[in-house]
């Protein structure tokens, strides 16, 4: 299944400036209160557009796990390691570069390899190591979807749901640890193989709007749900729970946006610019921090530039554009592309 699908590539770009989005609120979240106004703007719009990361694991099993491919376990695996291998390297050192020259943090050789090992070079490069590990796994996952009918998939998602989604919440709403191990149904292998289910058996019409109403509770949990965990928190003590991606309230809201997005699948061709800039999302993921940070080391330019109504959305746009500029000047250099694949 090697075709091109129109929708997929819309929801991308939807999904990375929405990822966009929520780092340029954060801001606002993270050097406010509950007790301030433009930390509830934010947070309203933050926890709309938690969806975004979700629809990237979606995305990628929808497109690797339903391909009926001969590659050879080591071929598929050359070929998507090596997209996001040598990015991540780069890019951590280059993040790291910031963090000595700008941060003036200090590190030793050691503490530089401890930082790349666990994922704490900066904040958003999490992305990367949860990719590659499903990229490690996918061989393996392509050979279960392949055998699994409709109702294995049910009980999979059933598993899924009980172990990621309601176990966490048990626990935070009793104190209770769950003993029980389902490390089979990880968070993010539940969306990998979702967005597989989700092409091999797509929701029918009628579905959406049962779907959107449970979105919006899942809005409204994320919304009123954060408020509650953080009043009477000191500026910079965020309780983020809520807006964690794999939670009841997030898979409602991802399932949501993707089947609205294939439902409009046949509306939804691919332009030539949606194609590029579906392209480039992920160079833009890696870039934009950087891009944001400058602006505003630079220029003075950020999420509160005039107020928070008026910075926010501005801010947004340019990061956004600024990245995707970025990117496909390095893709149109020759060797350079291979950090931006």
């Amino acid at each position: 299944m090697a075709r091109r699908y129109g929708y997929m590539d819309w929801m991308r770009v939807f999904a990375i400036v929405t990822v966009v989005g929520v780092h340029v609120v954060s801001k606002v979240i993270n050097t406010h209160t509950t007790g301030d106004w433009e930390w509830h703007y934010a947070n309203a719009i933050d926890s709309a557009l938690r969806w975004c990361v979700p629809i990237f694991f979606m995305l990628s099993g929808a497109l690797l796990l339903t391909r009926d491919s001969k590659e050879q376990i080591g071929e598929f695996l050359r070929k998507r390691l090596g997209k996001v291998l040598l990015p991540l390297v780069f890019w951590s050192a280059v993040y790291l570069a910031y963090n000595i020259f700008q941060l003036e943090e200090e590190y030793t050789v050691g503490q530089m390899i401890g930082a790349f090992v666990s994922d704490d070079v900066y904040y958003h490069l999490w992305f990367l190591y949860i990719i590659t590990g499903l990229y490690l796994m996918a061989p393996f996952l392509r050979l279960l979807v392949k055998h699994m009918d409709k109702t294995m998939f049910h009980y999979f998602f059933a598993f899924w749901f009980l172990f990621s989604a309601a176990v966490p919440v048990f626990t935070r709403a009793t104190g209770y640890e769950v003993a029980f191990a389902g490390q089979l149904f990880a968070p993010y292998i539940g969306y990998f193989l979702l967005g597989a289910y989700l092409v091999l058996y797509p929701l029918p019409k009628r579905w959406l709007p049962t779907l959107g109403v449970l979105a919006i509770i899942g809005y409204a949990v994320t919304l009123y749900g954060t408020v509650s965990a953080n009043t009477g928190r000191e500026a910079g003590d965020f309780d983020d729970f809520f807006y964690e991606h794999y939670y009841p309230h997030a898979i409602f809201v991802s399932l949501f946006v993707f089947v609205a997005f294939q439902q409009l699948g046949n509306n939804l061709k691919s332009t030539p610019l949606i194609t590029r800039i579906s392209t480039a999302t992920f160079g833009v993921y890696i870039i934009h921090p950087l891009i944001q940070t400058y602006l505003n080391r630079l220029f003075n330019f950020n999420e509160s530039t005039v107020n928070v109504w008026v910075g926010v959305p501005l801010s947004w746009i340019v990061i956004f554009i600024l990245s995707y500029v970025v990117i496909r000047l390095m893709q149109k250099t020759p060797v350079v592309r291979r950090l931006v694949p």
